[in-house]
């Protein structure tokens, strides 16, 4: 890792960690730039892609089907199922299971349980942990430096 992907991984790092509210300008558009950065800011503090996407796409367009997920987020189906599984392990989606209504398997709809705020809240405590981790590691750097140097 280079010095200004490290720096710049402290930044966002430091950016997504604060407590902020969101931005209020998540349109109900997937396209929207502020959920496409949502994403990218999510993804750069660790969070899988697909699930950043998911989580995403949840919160613009509520309650969503998998088919719908794929579409909006050009993803497959293996992905939207790795994705919806790790938002439920963090337990910041319910499941809703609706019976076919003949023979077949009976379809799902997912939907945020939490606030957005809330469901950021897991990858805050994360990215605020690799902070920790990096901010340790420069001071030591420095230590170390300081000690060749003298």
């Amino acid at each position: 890792m280079s010095v200004i992907n490290s720096y710049t991984e402290i930044i966002a790092l430091h950016t997504m960690a604060s407590n902020q509210e969101p931005s209020s300008r998540v349109e109900m558009d997937d396209t929207s730039v502020d959920s496409k950065e949502m994403v990218q800011l999510l993804v750069s503090l660790g969070a899988e892609i697909n699930t950043a996407k998911a989580l995403i796409c949840l919160h613009v367009h509520g309650p969503s089907k998998s088919s719908e997920l794929q579409k909006r987020c050009n993803l497959r189906q293996p992905d939207v199922s790795i994705a919806i599984n790790q938002l439920n392990a963090l337990k910041l989606i319910e499941i809703i299971t609706t019976p076919s209504g003949g023979r077949g398997r009976p379809s799902h709809t997912y939907q945020l349980t939490v606030s957005l705020n809330e469901a950021l809240k897991p990858f805050r405590e994360q990215a605020i942990e690799r902070l920790s981790i990096l901010q340790d590691q420069l001071t030591r750097l420095t230590e170390l430096t300081d000690s060749v140097i003298e």
